[in-house]
């Protein structure tokens, strides 16, 4: 059975030197997972605890700022830089909203968590389609 380890990548990663494709790849996978589980925890009206939401929801505002400049130098299409554009504004809002406490509202009322979490399998297919745009573009 053939080696599938991919030497090379493993080396840039070690010593920084990623592309900015790889780069985009490395981020996007810990996104889909979050997604995955959050849309799962919120469709069974359970919510996440604030100390594991915070960390997540830098990292989601700092993916959608990387991914944006990412998009614009590879020259994506308007409708992808657009639909990365909403999803930026509303993760940089919702953190800061998150962290302000203006959030935990919503998750007292069943209904909210069930809408967040189809919110959050909506983006898990976004995310699977930048997935699939940096493999192929």
């Amino acid at each position: 059975m053939p080696n599938h380890v991919n030497k090379g990548f493993n080396t840039a990663v070690l010593h920084g030197n990623v592309s900015p494709t790889d780069l985009m790849l490395i981020l996007t996978v810990p996104m889909a997972l979050i997604h995955a589980a959050f849309a799962l925890i919120s469709l069974r009206y359970l919510t996440v605890p604030r100390p594991i939401g915070l960390p997540i929801a830098f990292y989601e505002s700092t993916y959608y700022v990387i991914l944006l400049n990412y998009a614009l130098l590879s020259h994506y299409s308007m409708v992808l830089l657009g639909i990365i554009t909403l999803f930026l504004v509303i993760h940089v809002g919702g953190a800061y909203l998150y962290v302000n406490g203006a959030l935990s509202y919503l998750s007292r009322n069943r209904n909210n968590l069930k809408y967040y979490g189809y919110y959050e399998l909506s983006e898990l297919v976004f995310l699977i389609i930048v997935m699939t745009s940096v493999f192929t573009h």
